[in-house]
């Protein structure tokens, strides 16, 4: 009976710390701006709005506000979100769990399509909170009059709280808040529910769902914007429609997202699946997109790419030579892994097996040299984004070795907010960080696999630097050209910084809104080695060691001396009391303070005592 008990508090323990890692796993459910008319800003705690570009990702902690006669429509799987003018949507939670929107004042229309998004949705005003017994389309307006929530139901069925209230509203109908009155009416439509009907039928008629599921988000645009077809090698492929000379990854920016790091955002109108999801390959002298295989709800990544780059790397542009950064997009064979920290079943999750790579690759698959991007690394290191213009491209060295310093630098503005740019080990808490230098897909130092040595292997997310090509060219606005530099070979079980993370400040809420009661995000710093500080590192060590050798033998040979020359020391009744070094032999005494561990021994042993130089006389006399 008492093993049996222990047996089940074992397991109940190991479910228990296995839901703990899961729960501060990043999110796999994010969201997109799909559609910006007018003037359309977002903002997240403590940082000032800027302005929503297509594509841009929407998680937890943001505001989305649009001005008067602006639209736009956030997108997140099948689930779509459109505000009207001069409205102010804060996205409270948004993960693989919960849905929940707070409308702070002006218009909304959302339409729910699945049956689990809808059980895990819910939206407040200053007056109401609405939840969704079914998919449906529900329109709220909050504050266009003064201390009034609204709620239309087009279709499915809501359940509306507030004022002491809690009532289902019906397809059809609507309930209007003020204060402590509640008031049940007909819906009715304007201008804004017409517009947000039509861009449901607009996302309905789309054929992508045959190929990516529909919890994909931004799986609509893929359909007018390129074409589908089936291959036997990698499956269901699409092909965008773009000159042959397009490479993924070329055309957009980076921007820093918390929890991930640096995330990529496409300037093309389809371009978020194809870059969030999936894997690029290169068939036939062109690039198409490979989603991989059919799953209710894939994962999430901030930029499927390969990182190189760091101190094997320097370009000159516009005569000034500079490190550079690079990375290129990865193919069915290469694992995807991130750099910031995240639990085993979400990694797997992100690079799911469909019996069809083993992930050998060979000549014939190796896209990295096609799809290879590089600008000067100090673009990273700013306040704000990165701008990659579509000119950017690079001619890599034929033998890509695996060498440490390649995860582009963190931001000027989080370095300066969090205080540090690196991280506190005390805020070590044994998930995987990303980790992988022997390139077999599986998290370094795990009990019961062995580590391999260092060698050149295949190039995952954070691949490290790569040296840089004897005759490689990387073209540039402008001249462009590397320089070989050439890199030692180092060990990579030693280059690990520290650990941790620094968690922020609450940030100031907007003054329109007042206090907010949830916490500002906090941030994950992505890791990445620097080849400067192991190159400092290992020359501070070698010194060390030189000088330690060269004071032994200097050691040895003043005591050779010593005893030659020195006369013996006097008996002494009783050991001799902590007294200073001696001064006629001062170049000793530095050698001992260079050996503090030998210095206390000789301090601790007593002397022997020997004859004293006058009896010695005396008996050469007798």
């Amino acid at each position: 009976m008492t093993l049996r008990i222990l047996k089940t508090a074992t397991l109940l323990a190991l479910a228990v710390c296995s839901t703990l890692a899961l729960a501060d796993d990043p999110p796999g459910r994010v969201g997109r701006v799909a559609l910006t008319q007018g003037q359309v800003s977002i903002s997240s705690p403590g940082e000032t709005a800027n302005a929503a570009l297509v594509n841009w990702p929407v998680t937890s902690n943001q505001t989305i506000s649009t001005a008067p006669g602006a639209r736009t429509e956030l997108r997140i799987g099948s689930t779509a979100i459109r505000l009207d003018g001069d409205s102010a949507l804060e996205v409270v939670q948004l993960d693989d769990e919960q849905l929940r929107l707070r409308l702070h004042y002006g218009s909304a229309s959302i339409r729910v399509a699945s049956a689990e998004v809808a059980g895990s949705f819910e939206l407040t005003t200053p007056q109401a909170r609405v939840l969704l017994q079914q998919p449906g389309r529900v329109r709220v307006d909050a504050e266009r009059l003064r201390d009034t929530s609204s709620i239309r139901v087009f279709e499915g069925v809501a359940t509306v709280e507030g004022g002491g209230e809690r009532l289902t509203v019906r397809g059809g109908r609507s309930a209007e808040m003020q204060g402590s009155n509640l008031r049940m009416t007909q819906a009715v439509n304007d201008a804004f529910d017409d517009w947000a009907a039509q861009r449901d039928r607009e996302s309905a008629a789309v054929h992508a769902t045959r190929y990516v599921p529909a919890e994909m988000t931004g799986y609509e645009e893929l359909d007018r914007y390129g074409s589908w077809r089936d291959d036997s090698e990698f499956g269901a492929l699409w092909t965008p429609s773009v000159a042959s000379t397009w490479v993924p990854y070329r055309d957009g920016r980076w921007t820093w997202v918390a929890p991930w790091g640096w995330t990529w955002v496409d300037n093309a109108p389809w371009g978020y699946a194809p870059f969030h999801y999936g894997r690029w390959v290169h068939v036939n002298n062109r690039w198409a997109w490979a989603p991989g295989r059919l799953e209710s709800r894939p994962v999430w990544a901030p930029a499927l790419v390969g990182w190189v780059g760091g101190a094997g790397w320097s370009i000159h542009a516009d005569t000034r030579p500079s490190l550079a950064q690079g990375w290129y997009p990865l193919s069915p064979y290469d694992r995807y892994v991130p750099g910031y920290r995240l639990s085993d079943q979400h990694l797997r999750r992100l690079n799911p097996r469909d019996g069809r790579h083993d992930g050998k690759r060979d000549g014939r698959h190796d896209y990295r040299q096609r799809g290879l991007t590089v600008v000067p690394q100090e673009r990273f290191g700013g306040r704000g984004e990165v701008v990659v213009n579509h000119d950017a491209r690079a001619t890599p060295p034929r033998n890509w070795q695996a060498t440490p310093g390649a995860q582009p630098p963190v931001p000027r503005s989080w370095r300066e907010r969090n205080g540090d740019d690196t991280r506190r080990a005390d805020s070590r808490d044994g998930r995987w960080e990303g980790r992988d230098r022997d390139g077999d897909g599986r998290r370094d130092g795990r009990e019961g696999w062995r580590r391999p040595d260092a060698q050149p292997g295949p190039i995952t997310t954070t691949p490290p630097a790569v040296p840089a090509p004897s005759s490689g060219v990387v073209q540039q606005p402008g001249v462009i050209t590397t320089a070989p530099q050439p890199t030692p070979q180092r060990d990579w079980r030693n280059r690990d910084g520290r650990d941790g993370r620094d968690p922020l400040e609450d940030g100031p809420r907007q003054r329109r809104f007042g206090q907010r009661d949830e916490a500002a995000p906090q941030p994950f710093t992505p890791r990445g080695g620097t080849g400067g500080m192991m190159e400092a590192a290992a020359a501070r060590a070698q010194a060390q060691a030189q000088a330690q050798a060269q004071a032994q033998m200097q050691m040895q040979a003043q005591r050779q001396a010593a005893a030659a020359v020195a006369p013996p020391p006097r008996a002494m009744p009783s050991p001799p009391p902590q007294a200073a070094p001696r001064q006629e032999a001062p170049a000793r005494q530095e050698a001992r303070q260079e050996a503090p561990a030998r210095q206390e021994v000789r301090q601790e042993a007593p002397r022997r005592a020997e004859p004293r130089p006058r009896d010695n006389i005396r008996q050469m006399e007798r």
